[in-house]
């Protein structure tokens, strides 16, 4: 079996620097980039909630104006002074639904108009964090190139987008 390859040791101390920074940023991505993800999921799923909860509530209005326009189509039909007492009920029972379904109308816009806004901040937490993410995986390129150039220069701007990422990052778990 053949042996594995030796990996070789940072000797230098500015790849050692170097090495530990590019450490630290790749963890701040992982994180970042699992915060920009779950918040990518929550917005699907509260999308698709707000989807559900609208066809609800254009459900509970088809209801209400088949109910409103069955109560008019009875009491129309019906003479007021000859009217039969089921019949009458029937008119109580479908205004009574109507209202009914006006109310939970209210109720499930309220529902859905928060899960609405729900997806829109999961929407923008993953905005931030695929910024943060970008600025991240930039930074370590660069900070990657500073030890093969040699080029300390380098490794300070892989240090500063790194930073500029980070706190683009932290400030997606603040929203």
């Amino acid at each position: 079996m053949p042996e594995a390859p030796e990996i070789p040791e940072a000797k230098d101390p500015f790849e050692k620097q170097v090495a530990i920074s590019i450490a630290a940023l790749a963890v701040a991505l992982s994180v970042i980039g699992n915060k920009g993800d779950n918040a990518k999921t929550d917005a699907i799923i509260q999308t698709n909630e707000a989807a559900n909860q609208w066809a609800y509530y254009q459900a509970k209005g088809i209801k209400g104006t088949v109910a409103s326009s069955e109560s008019e189509m009875l009491s129309l039909l019906t003479p007021a002074q000859n009217a039969n007492a089921d019949i009458a009920k029937t008119v109580e029972r479908l205004k009574a639904d109507v209202e009914r379904y006006k109310t939970e109308q209210s109720e499930i816009k309220a529902h859905a108009e928060e899960a609405q806004k729900n997806a829109e901040r999961g929407s923008k937490i993953n905005d931030f964090c695929d910024m943060a993410s970008l600025a991240l995986q930039i930074a370590i390129v660069i900070a990657s190139v500073s030890i093969l150039s040699r080029w300390r220069l380098l490794w300070f701007i892989a240090l500063a987008l790194g930073a500029v990422g980070t706190v683009i990052g932290v400030s997606a778990f603040r929203l």
